[in-house]
């Protein structure tokens, strides 16, 4: 009996819980492609990158209420903003397929806060555990969407490996449209 009271009373906080995404580039909600002017920051002369990309990614959630120990989230959203300040690219050596490459970095980013969403989703929350799992979310998922931006640039050799980053870019087509 309290296997199915807590699936039903899970399956009601899951069903109740409002998820939202938003991609934010230059200010705006849009799901286009980065663009070199959306690099913004200063580039790193003494770097051997030729470019960086860097994004933010903000939780934030609101009507939280408390049943019990149990706890549901009325709204749930997660924005992923590229970091233009934080962003850049030596200007002298900038091309189609750099820019390809950098995409894939912000894709990763798409792909993290995606999952975070369907992890948030998942979650059971409680009043004991509800700070703690929130942060440790983010962290592992981040840490784990990290470790694949460190893979993807090597296997790609920050986009000199034409046929690895070929694969690469039919990995990002295919996760993206899963999602």
């Amino acid at each position: 009996m309290k296997t199915i009271l807590f699936f039903i009373v899970s399956l009601f906080i899951i069903s109740t819980m409002s998820l939202s995404q938003k991609i934010i580039i230059k200010g705006e909600n849009t799901l286009r492609k980065l663009v070199w002017t959306d690099f913004t920051g200063k580039a790193d002369k003494r770097s051997t990158f030729l470019a960086y990309t860097a994004y933010r990614i903000k939780p934030t959630y609101e009507n939280i209420k408390v049943t019990g120990d149990s706890i549901s989230i009325g709204k749930f959203e997660i924005d992923l903003e590229l970091d233009a300040i934080n962003s850049w690219a030596k200007q002298d050596k900038v091309s189609d397929e750099l820019l390809i490459h950098e995409q894939g970095h912000f894709n990763i980013g798409i792909l993290c806060m995606r999952n975070l969403l369907a992890v948030y989703k998942k979650t059971r929350y409680t009043k004991s555990n509800f700070s703690s799992s929130i942060q440790n979310i983010m962290n592992e998922t981040s840490k784990k969407y990290n470790e694949i931006g460190v893979t993807y640039d090597t296997e790609t050799d920050h986009s000199k490996n034409k046929e690895k980053q070929i694969k690469w870019n039919l990995y990002f087509e295919e996760k993206l449209k899963e999602l």
